[in-house]
């Protein structure tokens, strides 16, 4: 769903010169189809998260990316950009004219609630009844690798949120030795590396013999091996299985977000730590509603009588149907404001954003007699 802008409605709003253009945001060019700018944002968030970049001027960037897809990523908005550029995009932005008085944005800080964190990795492909994949990322101080996939819910399952089951297929400790890699469940110290994790290596290069240090090649930079390799696991101290994970999302998850579990990922070798399994939300869009931060807008459609007369009317909800008053002599395109119906804010379980009604009047196309009669005298009048 999206909502037709005309120039009459565009508030007047002064943009500074140095706001760049969107395009060159999201490095992309203007006849760019939808799938390329979802694959540009992804790219640039993965480089560009305040989670993963530490540089300075990472953050701003990366909020300049967040605003470049909101726009980008919308067809009315994008439209209204490519037309009046940064000033076609105000009547979306806070301030803006019809009524639309502001939305929040995502991904300025991480969510955070308890084991759950919002950061950013990216995903693979898979299978499982579900689109998700993929391992990989870090491997320090003996800690294993963060797994990473992907879920696909409907636009309503990600506003109320729930427990879904997910298949994992990682390292875990070795059933027989408990992960220490050795028979007898005992290490010893490393005598290549005498318990450093380092040895000394020799290279030849165009200056001359070069000694270097680098991780021990016996011990993989542990400083211990085990006393007597494990006959299960061969002195590793892992074992794979593929794991049932249920794993609870959050009500008002967006499109792109990411949840992270804590351990959940593989296991360091001998002994070592896990890491932690990143679960990349996809939302479906909704036919009915449009997210904006943490409001919805929807457009309903209201016969002539109630216009003129005014009446109450149904609205459809995320969690039902509400009933709204129409006041007499309501105009095409009036906005109404339905507080708290619109999307649940991540951390305020009893907190919701505001639902955006605009109203279109419905014209019959045909009328009966009687009816034509009707319209007739009004005419007179």
């Amino acid at each position: 769903m999206s909502f037709t802008w005309h120039s009459s409605q565009l508030s007047a709003r002064i943009i500074p010169m140095s706001k760049r253009d969107y395009y060159e945001i999201l490095g992309i060019s203007k006849d760019s189809k939808k799938e390329d700018i979802k694959k540009a944002y992804r790219k640039l968030v993965k480089k560009l998260h305040p989670d993963v970049n530490k540089e300075a001027g990472s953050e701003e960037k990366f909020k300049e990316v967040q605003e470049a897809y909101e726009v980008l990523s919308d067809e009315s908005k994008r439209k209204a950009y490519d037309q009046y550029g940064h000033a076609g995009t105000q009547g979306f932005s806070p301030g803006g004219g019809n009524g639309f008085n502001g939305y929040g944005t995502y991904g300025e800080a991480p969510f955070d609630m308890g084991d759950i964190f919002n950061t950013f990795f990216g995903g693979g492909g898979g299978d499982f009844g579900f689109n998700f994949g993929g391992s990989g990322g870090r491997k320090r101080n003996n800690i294993g690798e963060d797994l990473r996939y992907r879920i696909r819910l409907s636009f309503e399952e990600a506003m109320h949120g729930g427990e879904y089951e997910i298949r994992v297929r990682r390292n875990v400790r070795c059933s027989h030795c408990k992960g220490s890699g050795s028979e007898s469940g005992e290490r010893k110290t490393c005598d290549v590396c005498n318990g450093t994790g380092r040895e000394r290596r020799v290279q030849n290069s165009f200056l001359g013999q070069i000694a270097v240090m680098a991780e021990c090649s016996k011990c993989k930079g542990m400083g211990s091996i085990p006393e007597k390799v494990c006959s299960q696991c061969s002195g590793t101290g892992v074992e794979t299985q593929e794991e049932k994970v249920k794993i609870k999302v959050p009500a008002g998850v967006y499109d792109g977000m990411i949840l992270r579990f804590r351990d959940g990922g593989n296991v360091g070798e001998a002994g070592g730590e896990y890491g932690d399994l990143y679960v990349e939300i996809e939302v479906e869009p909704s036919v009915e509603f449009e997210r904006r931060g943490n409001d919805l807008y929807s457009i309903e459609e209201i016969p002539v009588h109630i216009a003129v007369l005014g009446g109450n009317i149904q609205v459809s909800t995320v969690d039902g149907s509400v009933k709204l008053k129409i006041p007499k002599g309501t105009q095409p395109g009036t906005v109404f404001r339905i507080k708290g119906e619109g999307c649940p804010i991540l951390g305020k379980e009893s907190t919701k954003g505001n639902l955006y009604v605009r109203v279109d009047v419905k014209i019959p196309e045909k009328i009966s007699r009687k009816e034509k009669d009707l319209w007739e005298k009004l005419g007179d009048m």
